[in-house]
């Protein structure tokens, strides 16, 4: 018995030490640090976008000389076509992005996506054809058609409810972009989990065979021990290079619903709807800071998760080259 947990210990401490060593990789690599950087500062600004914005997102100023002003002291990437701070509605455009990554990656990236996934390929069996065939299905359908088929089946009935939840409920005037958000989450989420419950099923798999896994299964461990302290550790590092290859993809179908009218609408900010409010002709020969001040920043967003995917990756083949 001794033996036993001699030989079982290291292999339990060695994916700790192994996830400290690629923090360590990452902080040399100057892309992924720019990356992360980025991020940061995106989430912050929209996290404390009710904090630092200088004027209220949704105060209109129809004069001309208000409308469509250029970047100054004042206002620091100019106003939009109804005068309003194109500054602070980028940063409250930022919070529904912030949000609306948030909430999806908690549902679909992580309690669907890598809950399905440990199960599925740790269980095996039925379990994981029932998953997998799944997925199979929902990825080989036209993903943007059928979340535009759910967020404008559930609009004819927003009015009614968000008077309710106005009448009733705390939200007030936000009950409207309340449930919108809701319902664009809600058609975003049933998609979101698959790539990454293939990603985490694949490693599970392979883990599992693990003498250490087969070990801990002899000392009597139970299914939810070996899955948590044992093949959870194992599978977050290609989790992880999953979910910020995703990260893009998720904000674009929020960005992309708003754009085309079925998402968040003003007034709430929404990068989508700034984008649509800035597009034009005119707009782009006479107010090109429109377009800028409001594709910019997401723009960089999707940059920076592709460029951080791309770290861990490079990371991650590295290790495999050395460990060969």
């Amino acid at each position: 018995m001794a033996i036993a947990e001699v030989a079982y210990v290291p292999e339990i401490v060695l994916p700790a030490r192994r996830r400290f060593r690629v923090l360590r990789q990452i902080v040399r690599k100057k892309i992924a640090m720019l990356a992360i950087c980025y991020l940061l500062i995106f989430y912050s600004a929209g996290l404390l976008a009710p904090v630092i914005a200088p004027h209220d997102p949704n105060e209109q100023h129809v004069t001309l000389a208000d409308r469509r002003q250029a970047p100054s002291s004042e206002h620091w990437l100019g106003t939009d076509t109804l005068g309003r701070d194109l500054f602070s509605r980028v940063l409250y455009s930022a919070r529904t992005t912030v949000l609306f990554t948030v909430v999806v990656l908690v549902t679909g990236g992580l309690f669907l996506g890598l809950g399905l996934g440990l199960l599925a390929g740790y269980r095996g069996g039925w379990i994981d054809t029932a998953v997998m065939r799944t997925g199979e299905v929902l990825s080989g359908l036209p993903t943007l058609v059928l979340m535009l088929a759910i967020t404008a089946a559930f609009r004819s009935r927003i009015t009614d409810m968000s008077f309710w939840l106005q009448d009733h409920t705390f939200l007030g005037q936000d009950a409207g972009t309340f449930l919108k958000f809701l319902i664009v989450a809600g058609a975003t989420v049933p998609f979101a989990w698959v790539g990454s419950a293939r990603i985490v099923r694949s490693q599970a798999l392979a883990i599992r065979e693990d003498t250490y896994v087969e070990a801990a299964e002899a000392m009597g461990a139970s299914g939810w021990r070996v899955i948590t302290r044992h093949i959870f550790p194992g599978v977050m590092p290609l989790w992880m290079v999953g979910l910020s290859g995703s990260m893009a993809g998720i904000a674009g179908a929020e960005v992309a619903l708003s754009y085309l009218g079925l998402g968040i609408d003003p007034p709430g900010s929404s990068f989508g709807s700034l984008i649509e409010a800035a597009q034009g002709t005119v707009n782009l020969e006479h107010y090109p800071h429109l377009l800028i001040a409001s594709a910019g920043p997401v723009i960089l967003f999707f940059f920076a998760w592709n460029l951080l995917g791309d770290a861990l990756v490079d990371l991650l083949e590295s290790r495999t080259t050395q460990a060969r």
